[in-house]
């Protein structure tokens, strides 16, 4: 009983769970081709993976009335702060993908999305934050995707 009580004033105060929009309903069964230099990176998984998530339909074919061009992926590092023996303690994370996007009666739009990220540096434990980057770099490419696929969606339902 309580837990009914609970989810009634969730959903009464208007809260919802992060990526699950409006917008969704409206994309369901619209179809794409997704154009990618590179067809098994992760990022084109992870942006796949996104669109059908968000009900787009996935095509290869050249006449369908959307299309999104995905560039490949670039990732930087960069020192934020340096310990006594000028090692990097503190380092920034950039995660970027350029890509662009049409209907078939309109000119594509070109945008950039990008992901940033601060971790902290030990250099005496190498092994633990070469698995934190992993881990990072991982989250921060589903966090891009799902960036990139916002930004087409914004653009359908507009």
């Amino acid at each position: 009983m309580l837990s009914v009580v609970a989810l009634m004033t969730l959903t009464g105060c208007g809260f919802q769970l992060k990526g699950t929009g409006s917008n969704t309903t409206q994309l369901q069964g619209l179809t794409i081709r997704l154009v990618s230099g590179q067809p098994r990176a992760e990022l084109t998984r992870e942006v796949t993976r996104e669109l059908t998530a968000n009900g787009l339909v996935l095509r290869d074919d050249p006449d369908t009335d959307l299309s999104l061009r995905l560039k490949p992926e670039q990732f930087t590092q960069r020192n934020v702060s340096l310990t006594a023996q000028a090692r990097a303690a503190e380092l920034e994370l950039t995660l970027s993908a350029a890509f662009s996007f049409a209907r078939s009666d309109q000119e594509p739009i070109s945008a950039r999305a990008s992901v940033n990220r601060q971790m902290l540096n030990d250099p005496r434990n190498v092994v633990g934050k070469t698995e934190e980057l992993r881990l990072l770099r991982e989250e921060m490419r589903r966090d891009l995707a799902a960036q990139i696929v916002r930004r087409v969606s914004h653009s359908l339902t507009n």
